[in-house]
């Protein structure tokens, strides 16, 4: 039996992000700055902006995925539910190319409905604290409207099914017997 195409494309998929996962995390092993950080899905290599950032989002009580992929990009940290990224910018990363590097993606990941957070790594080093502050309200502010649109969602197919059932309702009230007087002889009972 032979798969659908679509499968083994998302199958290949896979492989090449574990593959570029890999690549890119070995190449960060390489850079003798970088630390090893253990995170909830294994160990990661980060920068040292990075490790200072996802250790202040965890002490904001966030539980970010480090090295997360998304359209093919692997961005810093993410929180998938809500579609947030999260980009630790180093100092190689405030020139001109690599600015406009991050912009192109920073579009392509808008288009593909995910927000987009970028700190410096200066501002990174000096208030780890805040940047994960900022963070945090930002993931509050998302899971407290998605948690809105979907109880609109309930209340909306409530009333459909309310609207759907009333009129079957009224007949079913209107062919129920009643015992009339107490002769035990029974009626329909209709309504106008």
């Amino acid at each position: 039996m032979s798969r659908p195409p679509t499968l083994v494309r998302e199958a290949a998929k896979h492989i090449s992000r574990a593959q570029v996962g890999r690549r890119l995390q070995k190449e960060a092993a390489a850079r003798p700055e970088s630390t090893q950080v253990r995170t909830s899905d294994g160990l990661v290599w980060m920068s040292p902006i990075e490790s200072r950032l996802y250790e202040a989002m965890r002490a904001e009580g966030l539980s970010p995925t480090a090295q997360f992929c998304v359209e093919g990009y692997f961005v810093d940290f993410a929180f998938p539910d809500i579609r947030l990224a999260v980009e630790a910018d180093g100092a190689a990363f405030h020139g001109g190319e690599a600015r406009d590097r991050d912009r192109k993606r920073d579009w392509i990941l808008k288009n593909a409905g995910w927000s987009v957070k970028r700190f410096h790594g200066t501002t990174i080093y000096n208030k780890a604290g805040n940047c994960a502050f900022v963070i945090r309200r930002e993931v509050e502010a998302a899971r407290a409207e998605v948690l809105r649109l979907q109880e609109e969602a309930r209340r909306r197919r409530q009333a459909r099914r309310e609207a759907f059932l009333r009129p079957l309702r009224w007949l079913a009230r209107g062919f129920r017997r009643r015992p009339k007087d107490g002769t035990g002889q029974t009626k329909v009972e209709s309504h106008p």
